[in-house]
C-alpha cells in the first residue's frame, strides 16, 4: 500500500472555484455569455477612444483562441498582457508598439472582475484544515497572471497551506508538460511516487501526472467524461473532501 508524503493540487475549479455566472451577462449571436469583457471594453475605452461592443467582443474572444490554440500545442504560457497584445492586433491597431502599461491595465481590468467570482468552498477548507499536520502539500496552477491567483488564496487565508505554488506564466510551461511538474519535485525534493494530485482536467491534471509517475485524485465535476483516451485516475470523487475518506481508509 503506498504511503504518500505529500497532496499536489490544481488550482482553479479544485481549489479555487471559479461561479462563472457571477460574471456580467452579455447577449452575442443570440445567446447569453458571462464575460469580463465589458470591464475589459471600459479600459480600452480610456486609452482608445469608443467602440462598439460586437466587434470588440468578437476581437476578445479571438484572441483567447488564438492563444489558446498556441498554448495548447506549445505548452507553454502566454502572459495575459500578449493575449490582449493579440486583441488589440485583431482591433487593427500597432499593437507590437503598444505601452506595455496598457497591457498591464486591460489584464488588471480583465483580472478584476474575475476575482469577484473566484471561491473558495467549504469542502475544500475541510480538506486543507484535515491535512494541514498530515502532508506537505504544493500546488499547480495553469494560469497567465499569478499575482490574481495570489491574491484570492490570500483572501481566504490559504496561501500558506502551499509550501510551493507553481504557477505556469512563472515557470514558463503549462500541464501536462512534464518540465512543471518536474520543477515542483525537484524544489520540494521529493519522489513522483510520493505525491498524490487532485485536479480536475482529465488531460491537463490525470494525463499530466499520470505521465509524471503520480497517483491522481480526479475531481468530476460532471464537464467531462472519462474515455480510454486518457489514463484511468487513481480515484475519483465528485467532492474534494471525499478526499479524506481515501486517505484515511489507505493509512
Amino acid at each position: 500500500m503506498k504511503n504518500y508524503t505529500t497532496l499536489i493540487f490544481d488550482a482553479f475549479d479544485t481549489v479555487v472555484h471559479i461561479n462563472r455566472t457571477k460574471l456580467p451577462s452579455h447577449q452575442f449571436a443570440g445567446q447569453t455569455v458571462y464575460t469580463t469583457a465589458p470591464a475589459v471594453h471600459a479600459a480600452y475605452t480610456r486609452h482608445f477612444g469608443n467602440i462598439d461592443f460586437e466587434p470588440f467582443y468578437s476581437a476578445f474572444m479571438d484572441s483567447f483562441m488564438e492563444i489558446d490554440k498556441v498554448r495548447r500545442t506549445d505548452l507553454k504560457e502566454v502572459a495575459s498582457q500578449e493575449r490582449f497584445r493579440a486583441m488589440l492586433r485583431l482591433l487593427r491597431h500597432e499593437a507590437s508598439s503598444v505601452d506595455p502599461a496598457v497591457l498591464d491595465d486591460l489584464t488588471a481590468s480583465h483580472m478584476a472582475q474575475l476575482q469577484e467570482v473566484f471561491e473558495v468552498r467549504p469542502e475544500t477548507l475541510e480538506l486543507l484544515d484535515w491535512s494541514a499536520t498530515r502532508f506537505r502539500r504544493a500546488m499547480i496552477s495553469n494560469f497567465d497572471y499569478a499575482p490574481a491567483l495570489y491574491t484570492v488564496l490570500d483572501r481566504y487565508g490559504i496561501r500558506s497551506a502551499f509550501e510551493i505554488i507553481m504557477v505556469s506564466v512563472e515557470a514558463g510551461w503549462r500541464k501536462p508538460h512534464p518540465l512543471i511538474l518536474e520543477k515542483t519535485f525537484k524544489e520540494m525534493n521529493i519522489h513522483p511516487s510520493e505525491a498524490l494530485f487532485i485536479g480536475d482536467q482529465l488531460y491537463l491534471d490525470v494525463l499530466g501526472a499520470r505521465q509524471a509517475g503520480m497517483d491522481v485524485v480526479w475531481l468530476d465535476t460532471g464537464r467531462e467524461e472519462w474515455t480510454a483516451e486518457y489514463p484511468e485516475p487513481t480515484f475519483t470523487v465528485s467532492r474534494i473532501n471525499e478526499v479524506i475518506d481515501i486517505l484515511e481508509n489507505r493509512s
